[in-house]
């Protein structure tokens, strides 16, 4: 008798195993398989082989109990790699999480819902009897009193490059839309046998028809910095290329991924967000062509399923740009992995589980496959840099901007002295609106940063002060002036704005700015610029970052205002301005990496201005132009900023000296989160004293109706990470047996980003 364990896309702590029936052929490890589970069928995976009933056995199903047959086996050959499977096994200890949960974020939906259905298109051909162009002659002459017929066969004669050799297929709806004609005039053609059509599969992914071109040569400084990674390499570490925005970090990582597709090999090349990959694909594609592929979330299931269908069939030498589910794909021959904008908060899952890092994910999966690893950013994260300093990573520096352009100058607009002198027009300082004025004379183009989208943060009543909130959360509701709603951020809650208060009647009055109200504020000001808005309800449909992106490399938008999207490695060649507009909040969060995240959001949005031709500038609106930060940015001085806040972070005891785990608990009763937060925070607390940190009530303490709260928990460095994690799991199991506690959700955060 054979058995098999299998992983379930599910939230479980271990596998289940199933029998394979008298008959059925053993799957292989790696095999989707259809199981039964309760009274449904589920897709799983074989995750191990065994003959005996108990060797091995899931503690899920103990020896008395009789298995069940799996139903059917779904694949001819594995359709996740042992290597996927090592990592998986992994993350799910590492993030402390389940396989299934890992499994979950690993394969595209349709993989495990099984309806994956291949693309397919009709294409139009000769009939088999014409083997030579010239025997339609007569049939064309036929043709003369049936003209429509007449001319979609002539149409499909020109197409199909008859007249050149033998005639290709013509797909069918390109015929139509050339010739005019009707289907209609081409079903007769069929049946009159002098056409004939065929259903061919087809790919989802547009190949790349134009020719591919050389990269440019690498200047001195890029050349210099390909030595140092290549010696980094030699050396067997990971390398951090640290260089100033514009510096040409792109090309040396072109020149790489060219060496390695020379040597068979296959790179994976992230960046962290999807807006990122729409200049990166054009720019990617004219020197790789079709040896490039693109995988993230914007694609639709059946797109995913095929580029992961097409890494395991054709493993080709290629590489992969993608966001960071690209750590999950089936990789055969991995060579090169780069981390671009390694900093970005973005490259951190934060829920569902696995709540991974990419960045950490990549370095390990590179490190199973013997594959050299890259990091690139202009503003490295502190625990980055300082694995740099200590000798870890190979740092690898590019100081100067391509071709010699002068960092941007950056200028603070203290808030307080315009507000005073009411030298203010709504959100803009005059003297912003002076700078803009005078670039938008020039035909320069400017981006507006505001890091909140939204009309208003909240509204309130004028009379009684009343703010509507979110029914399921503890937050105000968010109002859209677009949609004449009002919006929760974290739920999705949505009601229309009402005319008037309804405890009062009284009138609104709105608070705070968001990008759609900076919007409103720039078309009243300068009412002859082209402006557009780029955040998270601009572009929510497929491609539309896309669309946006060209528009304003077109120049058919001279203002661009966006969110945090706009900061990241975009490259435009007439942007001479970066507003931003309200940098003090982004220091306001109750965070130990507000201000990182501050220092690295502002240097890279400055980053876009100036990236050719004259000095680019960036003014910064600010009620505390004398904050160190803006010091530090003003100078471009990342290795001071880094000195500070290293400082900061030995004194109060955060990475990269400790180790963070965040315990969050849920609970829709108040009383029985409360009872099993507190019986957690005693366990915990005596196993690690004052490593263990006190309940604490987050600022929002209930979303979608659960009540919040959080334990965090710091482990040295020099400390055994796996054995507090294993006390935490222990710990986390024996509040789930205890009555008061029952149905309060755990979730552990190793690594958090706050």
């Amino acid at each position: 008798m054979t058995n098999i364990d299998v992983i379930l896309p599910l939230a479980i702590a271990d596998t289940y195993t199933y029998r394979i029936p008298d008959g059925m052929s053993c799957p292989e490890v790696g095999m989707r398989v259809l199981v039964p589970l309760a009274r449904k069928t589920i897709t799983g995976l074989v995750y191990r082989i065994h003959t005996e009933v108990d060797a091995g056995n899931s503690p899920l199903t103990p020896s008395n109990l009789t298995l069940r047959d799996i139903i059917e086996v779904l694949d001819e050959r594995p359709v996740v790699l042992p290597s996927q499977l090592s990592l998986w096994r992994w993350m799910a200890d590492y993030y402390l999480c389940t396989l299934g949960e890992v499994m979950t974020a690993a394969l595209p939906a349709r993989m495990l819902d099984n309806d994956y259905t291949a693309r397919t298109e009709v294409y139009v051909s000769l009939h088999p009897q014409y083997t030579d162009v010239e025997m339609l002659q007569p049939v064309l002459d036929s043709l003369r009193r049936a003209p429509k017929q007449k001319r979609l066969l002539e149409y499909f004669l020109e197409l199909s490059d008859a007249f050149d050799g033998a005639p290709h297929p013509v797909e069918q709806r390109q015929l139509i839309e050339f010739s005019g004609e009707s289907t209609a005039v081409l079903r007769t053609l069929i049946e009159k046998q002098i056409l004939c059509a065929a259903h061919e599969v087809v790919s989802r992914i547009p190949s790349y028809d134009a020719d591919v071109e050389p990269a440019h040569p690498l200047t001195e400084q890029q050349q210099r910095a390909v030595d140092e990674i290549h010696t980094g390499m030699a050396e067997g570490k990971v390398c951090l290329l640290h260089g100033v925005t514009s510096s040409g970090k792109t090309e040396v990582y072109m020149h790489l991924i060219r060496e390695m597709l020379a040597q068979g090999k296959q790179v994976l090349y992230l960046v962290p967000e999807i807006a990122l990959t729409t200049q990166l694909t054009d720019r990617l594609k004219r020197v790789f062509g079709n040896r490039l592929g693109v995988y993230h979330s914007r694609f639709s299931d059946m797109e995913r399923v095929e580029i992961y269908r097409d890494m395991l069939q054709s493993p080709q030498p290629k590489v992969l740009l993608s966001a960071r589910s690209g750590v999950f794909l089936p990789f055969t021959n991995l060579g090169l992995v780069i981390v671009d904008e390694e900093h970005d908060t973005s490259y951190k899952q934060q829920d569902p589980a696995p709540r991974y890092h990419a960045r950490s994910v990549a370095l390990m999966m590179a490190r199973d496959a013997g594959a050299q690893v890259l990091m690139g950013t202009a503003t490295p994260a502190i625990e980055t840099y300082y694995n740099a300093m200590a000798g870890k990573y190979r740092l690898v520096e590019m100081t100067e901007r391509y071709a010699g352009l002068s960092m941007p100058e950056i200028t603070m607009v203290d808030l307080k002295r315009q507000y005073h002198r009411k030298e203010m027009y709504e959100h803009f300082a005059d003297p912003l609106v002076d700078r803009i004025r005078e670039q938008l004379a020039h035909g320069k183009q400017i981006i507006i940063f505001q890091n909140r989208r939204g009309y208003a943060p909240y509204i309130s009543c004028r009379k009684c002060g009343y703010v509507p909130k979110c029914c399921n959360c503890d937050v105000s509701l968010t109002y859209h002036k677009r949609t004449n709603s009002l919006v929760c951020h974290y739920c999705g809650y949505s009601i229309s704005a009402p005319a008037a208060c309804p405890s009062c009647s009284g009138e609104w009055r709105d608070y705070g700015m968001g990008t759609e109200k900076i919007e409103d504020e720039v078309a009243r000001l300068f009412p002859d610029a082209r402006v557009a808005r780029m955040d998270l309800d601009t572009t929510r449909n497929k491609n539309s970052h896309q669309r946006l992106i060209n528009a304003f490399a077109r120049h058919e938008v001279d203002i661009l205002i966006g969110t945090q999207m706009v900061t990241k490695g975009l490259h435009f060649n007439d942007v001479s301005l970066v507003a931003v507009l309200n940098a003090d909040s982004m220091m306001q969060s109750p965070d130990f990496r507000s201000y990182e995240r501050a220092f690295q959001m502002l240097e890279q949005v400055a980053g876009r201005a100036g990236r050719t031709g004259s000095r680019g500038e960036v003014v910064v609106q600010t009620f505390q132009p004398d904050n160190p930060l803006y010091v530090y940015l003003q100078n471009h001085d990342y290795q001071g900023f880094y000195a500070a806040q290293l400082k900061e972070r030995r004194a109060f005891r955060f990475p990269p000296f400790y180790r963070l785990i965040v315990l969050t608990l849920k609970h829709r009763d108040y009383s029985r989160l409360d009872t099993a937060s507190r019986e957690l925070y005693e366990r915990l607390h005596a196993a690690f004293g004052v490593r263990c940190s006190a309940v604490i009530v987050p600022p929002i303490a209930r979303v979608q109706n659960m009540h919040l709260r959080t334990i965090r928990l710091r482990i040295e460095v020099n400390a055994s990470f796996a054995q507090a994690k294993k006390i935490v799991m222990q710990s986390i199991a024996y509040i789930r047996t205890l009555p008061n506690c029952k149905g309060t959700i755990i979730q552990p955060d190793v690594d958090p980003m706050g």
